[in-house]
């Protein structure tokens, strides 16, 4: 799951007004190009949680990972 809060509320990148309050969007919402720059935007806060679930099956991120990493 992708958490991302913004620094001003209505801040747009990716195509997307983001909130100042956290909104969380599933793994496969963006594309690693997307993240990226998400991740880059000074404006913004984007964390990359574990599955609020705990769910570990098929259906959790699609079988994708966006960084290789654990949490």
């Amino acid at each position: 799951m992708i958490r991302i809060i913004s620094k001003k509320d209505g801040f747009r990148r990716g195509g997307v007004a983001h909130p100042a309050k956290p909104k969380d969007y599933p793994d496969d919402f963006f594309d690693n190009e997307q993240l990226e720059a998400l991740k880059n935007e000074p404006m913004l806060v984007v964390q990359e949680l574990a599955d609020p679930a705990g769910e570990e099956g098929p259906d959790s991120g699609k079988g994708k990972t966006k960084s290789g990493k654990k949490e």
